[in-house]
């Protein structure tokens, strides 16, 4: 048994020290790419300008490949892929498809410039970095001037806005990188005029702006805050001041520098174990634009700047395609959606850290998403020249037990034996509800077996509700019934909302045992109403988790509510719950308190400008102990007992 304090947490777990880029074999394999050629007409040129480049600009000048294309597709790279067009399934297959959207592209009427209710151009933004990546890729692959033109217009209608919106510098760091890639990759077959255009688009839009962020910014500086924007916005400038490298090399430097320094202020929170604490759709964004960042370092600056060895990167995939249930549906908490990411990230991740589980589970989203056309990513175009055929050596059982930890989200994992009918999953958390997109959620879980999910959480409302991004203790955002914990799988005192500067976080585990334990300490989150709060998740067999919770109420008259949320018809007789889905059947019994029984009510928005909530049942049991200590013991089974 592992018993730890958070002040403690960093003497838990050293973080890891990882070796040099070298190592790393998917790093040696892409520098093989580059072929010996490359490499002497480099040397060439440094030579030649040795004679007249101040030792600066020479310095910066090996810093980035001479030829295009250097971003995320080197020539180099172009003859596997092409031989995996060739000789593999689905890479035959996702090229055919990202071949049938290139063609629906080409006549695809352009997006005027207008902001969103949100004030934003973020939506644009992605819609041309999924039609220029896809329309350039498909000109690389097939060499058909449709595409090419297409790509041109593209390029030219887009440097035409007034700007790329750098009020909300999302906007603009991914339309610079949308137009960055398409300049680089096409760029000997681009017109010289419209080369001309766009050099300097992405000088004054994206470089400029960087160099001048880094020089003045604030710790809140988009280039320096602890969130997705730092890693986006980053990877965005830099995508563009590689682009343009040949023009710009000491500007380059200087955001190589830059990036470097500022995206572990974000990253450092990924350590030990790969966690995002923004949630699985911040998972998504993030890891797709450092799958960007990490690639086009690994090809132009040879690794330089450390990121990659950062702690936690190299479980950052694993970890996200671990935490998925069994059905494949996402532990959406943190302002997310309920399907898992499709970025290609999966597939840098699986190769550059040699994860052939993600690689072959990343396959058949692949597949799903040729299948029944899904919306994707913007950066999807990504997978197939990222394409990972490896496959994992045998199929292990999955550790009965894993806890993903980090500075803010602990998450906890139970997997009962899958080859057994009914087994279970469930994923739960810890969490800092002050922190970027949380909610009051501490504790809580998702539970399934045979396929169906039987806890919910309801996601994201509207980012635009008034004071949605007041995380104080009496902020408006927990004035909108998603962000509470009254509509979460976890506790209320009094029916009473948690206290927003509190925490939860992993204080015990034991992972060894015949009956795997998580122990969070919940206590902070509950201030004023308890002196102790604390939640066991245990999983007793294959098909049954036990939830344990010890409080100690300040107020012994105080009730502490343990709640549920699913979307499954529930019938209640006293302290049983039965759940039904599709066919399938669940069970939820509480031990503890005898008398404790469950009650079921609709959820319902408190604000009418929430977004609608429909079909979501709360199971609620209220429990009392005359001394205001006890526990509560809810078993949670897919066998009837």
């Amino acid at each position: 048994m592992c018993c730890i304090r958070k002040a403690e947490y960093p003497k838990y777990r050293e973080y890891r020290e990882y070796p040099k880029y070298p190592k790393y074999p998917k790093y040696r394999e892409y520098r093989k790419n580059h072929t010996a050629l490359m490499r002497f007409v480099c040397m060439c040129v440094c030579v030649l300008l040795a004679g007249w480049l101040a030792g600066g600009s020479l310095r910066a000048q090996s810093r980035f490949l001479p030829a295009h294309p250097r971003l995320l597709f080197t020539a180099g790279e172009e003859q596997r892929v092409r031989q995996l067009i060739a000789h593999h399934e689905g890479a035959a297959g996702l090229a055919a498809y990202l071949k049938h959207t290139a063609d629906s592209l080409v006549d695809t009427p352009q997006i005027p410039y207008e902001l969103d209710r949100y004030g934003a151009l973020l939506w644009t933004s992605r819609a041309y970095v999924y039609r220029l990546g896809t329309l350039s890729l498909a000109y690389r692959l097939y060499g058909d001037k449709k595409y090419l033109d297409a790509a041109n217009r593209t390029l030219l209608w887009v440097c035409d806005y007034p700007d790329w919106h750098p009020e909300h510098y999302l906007d603009n760091a991914e339309m610079a990188t949308a137009v960055a890639v398409a300049y680089d990759w096409l760029y000997e077959a681009l017109p010289l005029s419209t080369r001309t255009v766009v050099k300097d688009c992405l000088y004054q839009r994206a470089v400029k702006r960087v160099l001048q962020e880094y020089a003045t910014g604030d710790s809140n500086s988009w280039a320096k805050r602890e969130t997705n924007w730092n890693v986006v916005c980053n990877t965005g400038m830099l995508m563009a001041a590689l682009a343009v490298a040949e023009d710009y090399p000491e500007e380059l430097e200087a955001v190589l520098e830059g990036s470097a320094r500022y995206m572990p202020r974000c990253l450092h929170h990924f350590a030990p174990d790969g966690v995002c604490y923004e949630g699985p759709a911040y998972w998504g964004y993030t890891a797709g634009y450092l799958s960007l960042y990490l690639k086009a370092v690994a090809d132009n600056d040879e690794g330089r700047g450390g990121i990659a060895r950062l702690s936690g990167l190299d479980r950052t995939a694993l970890y996200s395609k671990r935490t998925l249930t069994p059905s494949g549906r996402v532990f959406n908490f943190a302002n997310a959606g309920t399907d898992p990411q499709n970025t290609p990230a999966y597939f840098f991740f699986s190769r550059f850290y040699e994860h052939p589980e993600v690689a072959a589970w990343y396959r058949n989203e692949i597949n799903k998403v040729i299948q029944t056309d899904k919306r994707v990513n913007q950066l999807f175009f990504l997978a197939l020249p990222w394409y990972d055929e490896a496959e994992p050596a045998q199929e292990n059982r999955l550790p009965a037990m894993e806890v993903y930890h980090n500075t803010i989200n602990d998450i906890i994992v139970f997997n009962g034996n899958r080859q057994k009918k009914g087994a279970v999953f469930l994923i739960a958390k810890g969490g800092e509800p002050m922190q970027a997109h949380q909610q009051l959620d501490c504790g809580t879980f998702l539970i399934e077996s045979e396929g169906v999910c039987w806890t919910e959480d309801m996601g994201a409302d509207d980012y635009a509700l008034p004071g949605f991004w007041d995380y104080k203790p009496a902020g408006q955002r927990w004035h909108y019934f998603r962000n509470t914990n009254l509509a979460h799988n976890t506790l209320s005192i009094d029916r009473k909302i948690q206290y927003s500067a509190g925490e939860a976080f992993v204080c015990e585990e034991d992972p060894q045992s015949s009956t795997p334990s998580v122990k969070l300490d919940m206590t902070s989150l509950y201030k004023e109403q308890a002196s102790a709060v604390f939640r066991t998740f245990t999983l007793t067999d294959d098909c049954t988790m036990e939830v344990e919770d010890e409080v100690k109420l300040v107020h012994p008259s105080s009730v502490v509510s343990w709640m549920a949320t699913t979307c499954a018809e529930v019938e209640v007789n006293g302290n049983e719950a039965h759940l039904m889905q599709d066919g399938k059947h669940f069970y939820l019994t509480i031990v503890s308190p005898a008398d404790a029984v469950f009650e079921t009510y609709p959820a319902a928005n408190w604000d009418k400008r929430e977004r609608p909530i429909s079909g979501f049942t709360m199971l609620e049991a209220k429990c009392r102990w005359a001394d205001g200590h006890g526990k509560i013991v809810v078993k949670m089974s897919s066998r009837k007992k």
